[in-house]
């Protein structure tokens, strides 16, 4: 009997596992071209081959029909100046609308000759080239037309399938700001790989923050961040005038001291861009230039009177947003950045509790995501780091792992946020005892952890401050052990960011799980099987132990009667 109780036990211990479901969110854009730019060959200095989808170059676009009524179909990308195409390749992946459809399907670029294609009936996956003489730097059209004699059902075409291939090569380095900026904004070539350089001091997170956003708002996506200058495509050196090197300096307008805040850009081995001013808080006056303006025009250098002339970087939101965000949620949040994002944040405030770089590095990737989908940068938010003090009167923003330090998110957290924890929890295998296990077989090497492993699972939230009325407290951020970098950088790349909603989210690259139990609540049994759900391992353990005991003490009872 002692047996089978033990065998029980370690039964409910070995499937006691619970996962997190949610629908399977594709990638978004801006994902897949990074991870095709790390899988790109460079046959020769300075020449690079890039492949994008076709639903990358057109967002939103994942099939487009070919047919009578709908001739043709026009997707246009975008190259960086002075960068053009030495060889162009097309894989159009096609199926019939049905079993009698003909015609001919053609391809050009930029109104130039085009390749002609007579299918059969049949799905197709063709392999072309194409004339890439035809493709200039900025922008150009890629034209998918159907031409038929006779009246017949026309192709669908996959455009996730489908892909474009350009073996790009560049004439001269970026020179200015200006071709900076279309550069970030372009489809190919364009610099995904950002460095961001800071140093210690008291305003280190509005820095690092304004460029992030500014960052995200020129590219269209949120684009990698990091401190690694050596593998970067665009080093961001951000620091006041007396901490920069003698080799930065010389970037400035007067080639040795800024005369207040400046942007300065020079092209070198790799792109650098200097933010900098006569001490910190004209360094973040620079920061907040740099988010707010477009360099459209300008040279290699941009200053304070610039900024006069100089067009806005981004759009404006509406002018009510305020009171739109009234009833808001995580669905809101996703949708345009409210209610955080009112009147450019000036009443959010944005508090950082990440632990290494790797972590801030993903808190930005969420933050630009945000800034992205408000349309412009939140320039007078309050930044800080989690031993601040944040401004009482202002909506908080709490970015990182380890987010219930602060003490406004434990006295107003509703019951969606700790139900979305402990699911977390459990669907990284940390209840309990089994945190102890996890914690004394962990690697205490760090090593990156990727959006495909276990690690990469988050929670989102948002909710109103108990105690203080009209208070919005939001959170994004991640169980013990999990990997925060990982899990916030897959939801600022991906559309895993617009299938938030709900008070509170779970979010992984399975998908969002979200809880809301002001539209249903829960009953008695669901909080009886959440219940259990949180404690099987626990119990199971227990059961375990007791029936190890148990065993033991047969067996000694029974070594005693023998020997009497």
């Amino acid at each position: 009997m002692l047996v089978r109780v033990a065998l029980v036990a370690m039964a409910l211990c070995a499937s006691a596992a619970g996962q997190v479901l949610g629908q399977r969110i594709q990638d978004d854009p801006s994902s897949a071209t990074v991870n095709q730019n790390t899988g790109d060959q460079n046959t020769a200095e300075g020449v690079r081959i890039e492949e994008r989808t076709l639903a990358d170059l057109e967002t939103g676009m994942d099939a487009f029909v070919l047919s009578s009524s709908q001739a043709r179909t026009r997707i246009r990308f975008y190259l960086p100046p002075n960068t053009y195409s030495s060889e162009a390749w097309l894989r159009l992946a096609a199926r019939p609308a049905s079993d009698s459809s003909n015609g001919r399907i053609q391809v050009a670029i930029n109104g130039g000759e085009p390749i002609i294609i007579r299918p059969q009936p049949r799905s197709i996956e063709a392999r072309f080239a194409l004339f890439s003489a035809d493709i200039q730097p900025g922008e150009n059209v890629l034209e998918v037309s159907y031409a038929t004699d006779t009246a017949t059902t026309g192709w669908i075409v996959d455009a996730r399938r489908s892909q474009l291939r350009l073996t790009l090569e560049q004439d001269s380095p970026i020179a200015s700001l200006h071709e900076l900026e279309l550069a970030l904004a372009a489809d190919f070539a364009a610099p995904r790989r950002i460095a961001l350089v800071t140093d210690i001091s008291r305003e280190r997170a509005t820095l690092e923050s304004l460029v992030a956003q500014g960052v995200a708002l020129r590219a269209g996506s949120v684009p990698l961040f990091g401190g690694d200058e050596t593998n970067a495509d665009l080093i961001i050196r951000i620091a006041e005038n007396d901490r920069l090197n003698e080799t930065d300096r010389t970037i400035l307008r007067t080639g040795n001291r800024s005369q207040g805040p400046e942007i300065a850009f020079s092209a070198g081995s790799a792109p650098r861009l200097i933010i900098t001013g006569r001490n910190i808080d004209e360094a973040v006056a620079a920061a907040r230039l740099f988010a707010a303006r477009s360099f459209e025009g300008y040279g290699r250098s941009f200053v304070a009177a610039d900024a006069i002339t100089a067009q806005r970087l981004g759009r404006p939101q509406v002018r009510d947003a305020r009171h739109l965000s009234a009833n808001a949620d995580l669905r809101t949040l996703a949708a345009s950045g409210l209610p955080f994002s009112a009147d450019q944040g000036s009443r959010t405030a944005v508090q950082f509790t990440t632990r290494t770089r790797a972590d801030r590095f993903g808190a930005l990737s969420v933050l630009a995501r945000g800034a992205l989908v408000s349309g412009e940068a939140w320039l007078y938010a309050w930044y800080g780091e989690a031993h601040d003090h944040a401004p009482a009167n202002h909506n908080l923003l709490i970015i990182g792992p380890g987010s219930s330090s602060i003490a406004a998110l434990g006295r107003s957290a509703p019951a969606e946020f700790g139900a979305a924890m402990r699911a977390a929890e459990r669907s990284r295998g940390q209840r309990g005892l089994m945190r102890l296990a996890a914690a004394a077989y962990a690697d205490e090497t760090h090593t990156p952890a990727t959006p495909e492993d276990g690690r990469s699972i988050g929670v989102a939230s948002l909710f109103r401050d108990a105690e203080q009325t009209g208070r919005w407290i939001g959170t994004l951020t991640s169980p013990e052990l999990s990997s925060f970098e990982s899990a916030s950088r897959s939801l600022a790349r991906s559309n895993l960011w617009h299938a938030l909603e709900g008070r509170a989210a779970v979010w992984s690259v399975r998908g969002v799980t979200p809880l809301d139990y002001s539209v249903s609540a829960p009953g008695l049994r669901e909080r009886v099987q959440e219940f259990a759900l949180d404690h099987t391992r626990d119990a199971a353990f227990m059961l375990f132990g007791i029936a190890f005991i148990m065993l033991i003490r047969g067996i000694w009872r029974r070594r005693r009667v023998h020997a009497s």
